[in-house]
């Protein structure tokens, strides 16, 4: 390999991506949310979604293991302090954040652009990821605006 790891993450930050929070439940009730960027369409039929998890985030045993259900929230522009929240290693204080249970209990955030409730339906090696496929089970066009984005490193906005 003729590049760095540090390299190869400002070439990738070079690809503007929108911002989600994943949450999810466990079975003692505890809530967990993770901030990704990595959120992609598999299928329509059915219809499949996939985030990946660093395998060293304190919430990747609940979403790789006993969590089987999550929601995948994407960010308004105006959501960058929940960004925020949930990319902190080991953030587990959900106050002061509103959110709605979707018909599985599991918490999805209130004003998002939209929200997709999973049913867990693979996990794939991606290396210090975890690749996790989910089959979208209820859907949510949520409030309107302009996404939450992330190019070269820091938030954006549209500028159309």
């Amino acid at each position: 390999m003729s590049f760095s790891p540090r390299d190869f993450r400002d070439c990738l930050g070079q690809f503007a991506t929108g911002v989600a929070v994943v949450t999810t439940r466990a079975l003692d009730g505890t809530k967990a949310g993770i901030t990704i960027n990595s959120f992609a369409s598999v299928s329509l039929e059915p219809a499949l979604v996939l985030f990946s998890v660093d395998c060293r985030a304190a919430t990747h045993d609940m979403f790789a293991g006993e969590c089987t259900r999550f929601c995948i929230n994407i960010l308004r522009q105006e959501q960058q302090t929940l960004s925020d929240l949930f990319s902190s290693p080991g953030q587990n204080d959900w106050d002061g954040v509103t959110y709605r249970d979707d018909c599985h209990g599991v918490p999805c955030l209130s004003d998002s652009l939209a929200t997709f409730s999973c049913k867990r339906h693979a996990i794939h090696d991606g290396g210090d990821h975890s690749i996790i496929v989910g089959q979208v089970q209820e859907i949510d066009l949520g409030k309107t605006g302009n996404p939450l984005l992330y190019y070269g490193g820091r938030y954006r906005g549209l500028d159309c």
